[in-house]
């Protein structure tokens, strides 16, 4: 597939233009503080792996600010020593449960509760709603199943994290309590406990990581799916040979977009030929960053074959999403079902009038026929 693309699924006219700018660039946020815009892929990366940028700020009251969001405020208002420990602290106690043994523990589940949601989805009958009736019920099963919640509970697990997201949040938070107070044996819940964590504070992780994770993934499914459905041959091509979906998979990850991570400078630095100075508000915008054509050849066109692909969608250095290989791993086994058992999924509306998660953000039903 060419750089063809229908316009819905490129990069949007404003980040086009910003592309052709400088990588390091002053910028207003939306709430009309000023701000250091970077957007080249080797000054993100090497920023991420620079210990004088941090999510806090020396004086909270002071700085500036990247939207008007009382969760940014918790976690950019803390001292560095308590910011470092507790950022140190948090991926200590989660990184366990997200290593490639993990994952290859875990495939089966996951293999299991994506064939279900195929099942599911072919029994109900076109046209359905790609993100309500399969990619939003597939990834509140998986984190159910990440959390070790019974199977017992995981359809109601599964309505409350539904409900919590449409912010009634009331409900999951006294389930999640529940289950922080008598965790399943082994569960990821139990070993957070035994890690030495307290309830609540497990509690707020478990909220953490389905609402940090849940609307990423969906749109990481919705955004392939629309990708793929734009050429038949490579479709039959990856259904044929699922050993090219990783491949795939990356390139998808890739165009899909991001994050801007609002940093603050702890000191002076200089980057990219730009002096930054002590408490400035640093965004790093890995969506630029994955189209920059100093890392990627081609950097608009979807080539599943590209290799390297290294792209910024899950960070760098300390701060890579642990949660990565969880989402690869949903990924491939998402496309490898859709790919072979439901051959001829196709948008219902045509791709030209769907708005891309460049372009302004999915549409709120995407449906779908086969």
């Amino acid at each position: 597939m060419s750089s063809d693309l229908p316009f819905e699924l490129r990069m949007c006219p404003h980040l086009r233009r910003a592309r052709q700018g400088p990588a390091v660039r002053r910028v207003r946020t939306p709430t009309g503080d000023d701000a250091w815009l970077v957007s080249g892929h080797a000054e993100i990366r090497e920023l991420l792996n620079d210990g004088r940028i941090g999510r806090s700020h020396p004086a909270p009251e002071e700085r500036a600010r990247y939207a008007g969001n009382p969760t940014y405020d918790q976690v950019m208002g803390a001292d560095h020593g308590a910011a470092d420990a507790m950022h140190a602290g948090l991926r200590a106690a989660l990184k366990p449960h997200f290593t490639t043994r993990r994952m290859l523990e875990l495939r089966p589940a996951l293999a299991a509760l994506v064939e279900a949601r195929v099942d599911a989805l072919l029994a109900q009958g076109p046209p359905a709603d790609l993100r309500e009736d399969f990619a939003g019920p597939l990834v509140r099963q998986v984190f159910a199943e990440m959390l070790g919640v019974p199977a017992a509970d995981r359809d109601r697990c599964a309505e409350l994290m539904r409900l919590g997201a449409a912010g009634d949040l009331g409900g999951l938070y006294v389930f999640l309590t529940e289950l922080a107070a008598a965790p399943p044996e082994s569960s990821m819940v139990a070993r957070l406990g035994e890690a030495g964590l307290a309830a609540d504070q497990v509690v707020q992780i478990a909220m953490l990581l389905q609402f940090a994770g849940f609307g990423a993934t969906v749109k990481q499914i919705e955004y392939g799916f629309l990708l793929l459905a734009q050429d038949r041959s490579r479709r039959e091509l990856l259904a044929a040979d699922p050993e090219l979906l990783p491949l795939a998979v990356e390139e998808l990850l890739r165009l899909a977009g991001s994050l801007s991570l609002p940093r603050y400078a702890r000191e002076d630095l200089t980057i990219g030929g730009v002096v930054i100075g002590a408490g400035d508000l640093v965004l790093l915008d890995l969506t630029q960053g994955n189209y920059d054509s100093d890392a990627f050849a081609e950097p608009t066109e979807f080539s599943p074959e590209r290799s390297p692909n290294r792209h910024l969608t899950f960070g760098h250095g300390v701060w890579t999403c642990l949660g990565a290989p969880l989402a690869r791993q949903v990924l491939r086994l998402v496309f490898a079902a859709l790919l072979t058992r439901v051959p001829t999924l196709r948008p219902l509306t045509p791709v030209g009038n769907v708005s891309g998660p460049l372009s302004g953000g999915l549409p709120e039903t995407l449906l779908v026929t086969w």
